[in-house]
């Protein structure tokens, strides 16, 4: 009898489910109804015959069966592109590329012109850069579609290894003409109380979006766009909050930069990569955390574990 395998959607499912721990967000991120999703997680469940998720009213998480399984498609993922690049390798002279994950809205031509003349004289390394929100980012480094990635620090139940980069304070955009503006900071509790915070984010939308209700803040979520959101800031009013070093390089005529104190929030950088990186992914891995003075942190992940290999336990 052929075992049972779970199909691409399944797999997509359960998927958007691990990663929001949420029926109705994980609902709304597949274009599904909540009931539609539930009953195909509950048929996975009757089909496999194991209970895979503990459901609460606060939302559900995953039973040690379903840890398991998650693990288990992880590492599936990663072999078949681990294979992929071995058969595309066999038909193409040029090298497998190192692919690595930046917000474009918040880095620019010139940084990202900088980080690939860095690599130029590698021999046999090509880099390609891709975009992506936090959570598309995440989810490309688990598939094995990304090797490495600039983004906030995954959720732990992610599994992901990562490298904060620098310690950076916080500032809030606002409009030049925004009384906000006048003031040498912005205090996140006596300031923003009644302000509406833009958050172009879902991962840091789901993350925050609480911290700002009890502080009597709004937010309204805005595409992943940064002329809109330059463009909402300055023509209603609205704010946005940015690491110092990316809020300097979004300053314009009409809109400006002002630092946050008082923050019970963290927007942290860090380099998230692969747990399988191979060498050309290791390489490039240990160049970018040196760009920080992170080579040693670096050093020290990456000789725990094999190329090619999960890590071994910390």
């Amino acid at each position: 009898m052929t075992p049972q395998r779970l199909s691409a959607e399944q797999r997509r499912y359960f998927y958007a489910l691990c990663a929001t721990g949420n029926i109705t967000k994980a609902a709304e991120g597949l274009y599904l109804s909540r009931q539609g999703l539930s009953r195909s997680m509950r048929a996975l469940e009757d089909t496999i015959g194991v209970e895979l998720f503990i459901r609460r009213k606060q939302g559900v998480r995953l039973t040690r069966a379903g840890r398991a399984l998650l693990r288990h498609l992880r590492e599936e993922d990663r072999a078949w592109e681990r294979c992929l690049g071995q058969l595309r390798s066999l038909n193409s002279a040029e090298p497998e590329p190192v692919r690595i994950g930046l917000l474009s809205m918040f880095t620019g031509y010139e940084q990202k012109h900088q980080l690939l003349s860095h690599f130029k004289d590698e021999g046999g390394l090509r880099i390609e850069i891709r975009d992506g929100d936090h959570d598309r980012m995440w989810d490309a480094l688990l598939a094995g579609e990304l090797d490495c990635a600039i983004t906030l620090r995954p959720p732990d139940h992610l599994e992901l290894p990562g490298i904060k980069l620098a310690d950076d304070t916080l500032s809030v955009l606002v409009g030049r003409n925004d009384s906000l503006a006048r003031q040498a900071a912005v205090d996140f509790a006596r300031d923003l109380r009644g302000r509406t915070v833009a958050q172009t984010s879902p991962y840091k939308g789901r993350l925050y979006d609480t911290v700002f209700r009890n502080y009597g803040i709004l937010s309204e979520a805005l595409p992943h766009d940064k002329n809109l959101m330059l463009a909402r800031v300055s023509a209603d009013g609205l704010c946005f909050i940015i690491q110092t070093r990316y809020a300097r390089a979004l300053s314009t005529d009409e809109v400006c930069c002002r630092p946050l104190v008082n923050a019970p929030i963290s927007m942290e950088s860090v380099l998230v990569f692969r747990p399988d990186l191979a060498p050309s992914g290791r390489r490039v891995v240990r160049d970018m955390a040196a760009f920080f003075g992170k080579e040693a942190e670096a050093d020290a992940y990456l000789s725990r574990c094999r190329p090619g290999s999960s890590p071994l336990s910390t």
